[in-house]
């Protein structure tokens, strides 16, 4: 009976997986020429880095703090009830704030500021939902990161999961 629940377990994670994979493929991977990557998306709205607003704030290998704009997009329903697509269709900014990202190389830690101020760890050996938090912090980290210095910081680095924490599928989107 303990194997068929942990069975049934692995499948709907599994389906959840792909089913957030599709859905991430109704939006576009990035807009305005490349500068604009997707880092998440769902129900008609999406987050964008803007890679072109990168600043570094601190550079003391192994650590450092990079501060990156987050663009917040909502797609048009009528476009998506039409084409079943986002890609393609009109869209509105509906905010823009800075995220603030700190690392640490040798630990290959990163942590986030919230807007309240405090810093929070971001811990890649846990499943990180949207009522847990922001789960686009580590694509919007690396996106910051290889923005700054046109380098890799989780590579193949692997999480709770045993699963990459950015797929290579990202890095190709970001051109490295």
């Amino acid at each position: 009976m303990k194997r068929a629940k942990l069975l049934l377990i692995v499948v709907l994670m599994t389906m959840m997986m792909a089913v957030m994979c599709c859905a991430e493929a109704n939006y576009p991977p990035t807009m305005n020429n490349g500068n604009l990557v997707l880092v998440d998306a769902r129900m008609g709205y999406a987050q964008y880095v803007d890679r072109s607003s990168v600043s570094v704030q601190r550079y003391q290998p192994p650590d450092y703090q990079i501060a990156i704009n987050i663009v917040s997009i909502k797609f048009s329903d009528d476009y998506w009830r039409k084409h079943n697509t986002y890609v393609g269709g009109p869209y509105k900014v509906s905010n823009v704030h800075t995220a603030v990202f700190r690392y640490n190389w040798a630990r290959k830690a990163v942590m986030c500021q919230r807007r309240d101020g405090t810093w929070h760890y971001w811990n890649i050996n846990k499943f990180n939902s949207h009522a847990d938090g922001n789960p686009f912090v580590p694509y919007a980290a690396e996106t910051a990161f290889v923005a700054a210095y046109n380098m890799r910081f989780y590579n193949n680095i692997k999480g709770y999961d045993g699963r990459r924490v950015i797929n290579e599928g990202f890095y190709r989107t970001l051109g490295i």
